[in-house]
């Protein structure tokens, strides 16, 4: 029997963000395990580069038609398939690993087989919260499973290394199997009203993907008006975070205990700006503040050009992190109320996607600026000013206008 969604989050949620904790836990496990496993297997910085490469790869090649797949199929149980797919292959890449570096191709294909499962998971995911939890509660919803991301990024590596350490690399991979299976089980028990788009008979998936594409760009202003703020944040941010461990170290000496320090910092910061960010909402309303937090961390970050000092470094990253983290609360929220059910997925693949894309490019042009410059306090300030210029374009955007009603 199927419920609509609960007053206050209720239990389905609980178990919603239980699922995305158990799998995300063991995706944490298989993103250092495996580097790890290559390295040991071959000794080649290039052969484990490759690996995070294989990450990537799925994104750029499946974000858009994940989006599709969303948007055409159950999402509930595109998530359950999605989890069991990602346990057996999982499974079969801890089978492949006792065969040793004959194995290595082979590792490679599983790997990036577990890859492509994301790209496709996550619009279904963001689709279906709605289903799951009123419309009121989004912003709480969404807060805690960004605490709950931020909480894994900071304890998951360590985790995940010590658990390799104990018990070796194919029990760690067998575990995320075993957490796969976890999440699929737990998404499996919701029972609520699920979502249910109307499908031509005869699918037509250019078209479909054109319509998610021309809502981004041409269907809501707002929508398009986030979508460019954040691509132009994420260039700003990714000149200073590219060449961040570079800059701690080669300008202002640091230790790599005092490395660690800083970006432990930056973990924190992002934790406590998830969870501040629905009071922030409910003052400033979603528009305002995501327009006035990347303002907010422009500002910020241009003081990272002045200070020399760790206690201030590690105290203004964590401020802008926490900014960044409410942002993303912000705007999960702020989508998934304006953009239609039945195209939900396409537009979260495709603003994701645009959002990404100047991330690559940014962190290349960051490291041939260092290179042609040797100026990094230069760079800092033109990422600052990058994320301070598009916050005030977002002042006076749509943003900031009255939002839309709820998408019912």
């Amino acid at each position: 029997m199927t419920q609509p969604p609960q007053r206050g989050l209720g239990r389905h949620y609980q178990m919603l963000l239980s699922a995305y904790v158990i799998s995300n836990a063991g995706t944490w496990v298989y993103r250092i395990t495996l580097p790890l496993l290559v390295l040991h297997l071959t000794g080649s910085a290039l052969q484990t580069a490759a690996v995070y490469a294989l990450e990537y790869g799925p994104f750029l090649l499946l974000s858009l038609p994940g989006g599709v797949f969303a948007d055409w199929f159950n999402r509930k149980r595109l998530l359950v398939a999605g989890d069991l797919s990602a346990g057996v292959i999982a499974a079969v890449l801890a089978v492949l690993v006792s065969a040793g570096p004959s194995a290595l191709p082979a590792i490679y294909v599983v790997a990036f087989l577990l890859a492509c499962a994301e790209p496709v998971y996550h619009p279904a995911f963001q689709g279906l919260l709605p289903d799951v939890v009123s419309g009121e509660h989004l912003d709480t919803a969404n807060a805690r499973l960004q605490s709950a991301d931020n909480i894994l990024s900071l304890v998951g590596p360590v985790l995940a290394g010590g658990l390799v350490a104990a018990v070796g690399y194919q029990p760690a991979i067998y575990l995320d199997a075993v957490s796969f299976g976890l999440s699929a089980l737990l998404i499996f028990l919701i029972r609520v009203e699920v979502f249910r788009p109307e499908r031509p008979a005869r699918p037509n998936f250019l078209g479909d993907l054109r319509a998610g594409l021309r809502y981004v760009t041409r269907g809501n202003r707002t929508l398009l008006a986030g979508s460019l703020l954040f691509t132009g944040s994420n260039f700003g941010i990714w000149l200073v975070q590219a060449n961040l461990v570079y800059y701690l170290t080669t300008y202002l000496k640091l230790s790599s205990t005092v490395v660690g320090v800083v970006y432990a910092a930056q973990g924190v910061g992002a934790l406590l700006g998830s969870l501040l960010a629905p009071r922030v909402i409910r003052v400033l309303g979603n528009g305002r503040t995501i327009a006035l937090s990347t303002v907010m961390a422009g500002l910020l970050t241009a003081l990272l050009a002045v200070l020399r000092d760790p206690v201030g470094v590690s105290v203004v990253s964590g401020l802008v992190f926490a900014l960044g983290s409410t942002n993303v609360v912000s705007w999960f929220t702020l989508r998934q109320r304006i953009v239609p059910k039945e195209l939900l997925g396409r537009v979260v693949a495709a603003t994701r996607m645009l959002a990404f894309s100047t991330i690559p490019l940014s962190a290349l042009l960051a490291g041939a600026l260092e290179d042609a410059w040797h100026d990094m306090y230069l760079i800092i300030l033109i990422g600052a000013g990058l994320r301070l210029a598009v916050g005030l374009a977002g002042t006076r955007s749509s943003l900031v206008a009255k939002q839309p009603a709820v998408t019912p």
